[in-house]
């Protein structure tokens, strides 16, 4: 009997090519219908590759509305080198944090609810179904953090915290997710809400949840990392394309 492959033999992919203004405008706009989302609040970076420089939304529009030709780039120290808009005083949440790592490619921030409710009541995300063995031993928890990173030495002391993590909880205030590519990224918020919501809904149900030994889950976490952000973006930006076909003005 032939053992059953490992990849599909064909995949549908999402049926055209995107810019890296594409991209971004269509991550921002899948991570926000998956609850990544708080009006004008966050922003995601993405860096270029063999310069000092990233892709990031500009400030005071909702990720729900940008388009393609919306994205701006910013080096970091945070001043805009190209696009007609601003960036937020805060982004040295980010910039510090891909000063520091080579596989800081992506960076997420915003608020994402239950994330931020967990957060507020100092609980990490349990794993608690073996989809999240994608976060074993990857999760961090800020809480000596003053709510406030405008400047480059705030946002060094709290890429110190951050440390190796690819998703943090930041204590009274929202979530990070850190990834190398756009496809991780996108796959990781959605997910890492979704762990969440699940431990908040474990912890109200009163029921002893099971959780599951991340000593045990190398495999399951290297298969999914394997599979899950391409098979996850994919999908995700033939519906968003399909409906909102102006993310890629």
């Amino acid at each position: 009997m032939s053992e059953i492959p490992a990849w599909p033999r064909a995949m549908k992919g999402i049926g055209r090519e995107l810019s890296p203004e594409q991209q971004l405008a269509c991550l921002l706009r899948i991570t926000a219908s998956e609850g990544w989302t708080e009006n004008i609040a966050g922003h995601i970076t993405v860096m270029q590759e063999g310069t000092d420089n990233f892709w990031v939304n500009p400030w005071g529009i909702w990720w729900e509305e940008v388009c393609a030709s919306d994205i701006i780039v910013v080096d970091l120290d945070g001043h805009v080198v190209d696009g007609r808009w601003d960036v937020t005083p805060a982004i040295n949440i980010h910039t510090e944090i891909h000063r520091r790592r080579a596989d800081a490619k992506v960076l997420v921030h915003n608020h994402p609810y239950y994330a931020t409710l967990l957060g507020i009541l100092g609980e990490a995300p349990r794993l608690l179904h073996q989809n999240f063995a994608a976060f074993a031993g990857d999760v961090a928890v800020v809480d000596e953090y003053s709510g406030v990173v405008n400047s480059i030495e705030e946002g060094e002391a709290f890429a110190e915290q951050v440390g190796d993590a690819s998703a943090v909880l930041l204590r009274n205030h929202g979530a990070i997710i850190v990834a190398p590519t756009v496809e991780e990224a996108a796959w990781k918020s959605a997910l890492f809400e979704r762990m969440c919501h699940m431990t908040y809904d474990a912890l109200i149900s009163e029921r002893s949840a099971r959780e599951l030994d991340p000593a045990e889950l190398g495999a399951i976490k290297a298969q999914l990392h394997q599979n899950g952000p391409q098979y996850y973006w994919d999908g995700a930006c033939r519906r968003l394309v399909a409906r909102e076909p102006d993310v890629l003005d």
